[in-house]
């Protein structure tokens, strides 16, 4: 694996001598930050695509921009803080457009003490055919415990 030395939880490090366009690259390390910072429901929602599909730990699908956006929102009840650490980034294959996340993500809850989680992730980005974009397409996510 391959790190580019930066100590921002949201950087992650990826195979050597595999290819990945650096768009998706820098939209992972974006992605994590945003769902990680309250209030930013709308940059959150940007990194999706209009008609991309969340599904979550418990099972649930959130289809469309719209429905994630609302998630988001929900996302804080309860939950004032939280840490996604996407440790590590493995392409399907060279220059893929799907990947598998590995890595964390900690809460700190309103009604008890901090919790850290094993997360994976499969994720897949598209360009944007109006605006040359990068953004994700789909993305289901598992977490441990």
């Amino acid at each position: 694996m391959t790190s580019n030395g930066s100590d921002s939880p949201y950087v992650s490090e990826y195979p050597p001598n595999c290819n990945i366009d650096p768009d998706i690259k820098a939209l992972i390390a974006h992605y994590y930050e945003q769902v990680d910072t309250q209030g930013k429901h709308v940059e959150y929602s940007e990194c999706w695509a209009e008609d991309g599909v969340l599904i979550i730990p418990a099972g649930k699908e959130f289809r469309g921009r719209e429905a994630i956006k609302n998630l988001h929102h929900g996302m804080w009840n309860g939950v004032p803080r939280r840490l996604h650490r996407p440790k590590k980034v493995f392409p399907f294959s060279d220059n893929s457009n799907e990947v598998v996340i590995v890595g964390t993500v900690e809460y700190w809850p309103d009604d008890g003490e901090n919790k850290t989680q094993d997360m994976a992730a499969r994720a897949k980005y598209q360009k944007n055919a109006k605006t040359g974009k990068t953004e994700m397409s789909s993305l289901q996510v598992w977490l441990t415990g």
